[in-house]
């Protein structure tokens, strides 16, 4: 299946073909989880990321839907 994704932040820095204004076109198989799309980007460990479809963050473990248009920002930590 596949799906929209736009990434914030320094995310996107690390996928090569990446274009902030288009976004890119993922494809990733069917029942695959929020997890298992950051694994497929290379983004290794979730908690820095908050993945956003229809204006709900998603849970890691929350199944992707094929055609969903997906915002993927870095998580901001410090004081």
């Amino acid at each position: 299946m596949k799906v929209k994704v736009k990434l914030y932040g320094t995310l996107g820095l690390h996928v090569p073909e990446y274009k902030p204004s288009q976004g890119l076109d993922v494809e990733i198989p069917d029942g695959a989880t929020v997890k298992d799309l950051l694994a497929h980007l290379e983004i290794l460990e979730p908690r820095r990321a908050a993945v956003i479809a229809n204006g709900r963050v998603l849970k890691a473990d929350e199944k992707v839907q094929d055609g969903l248009s997906l915002d993927i920002f870095q998580s901001i930590q410090g004081g």
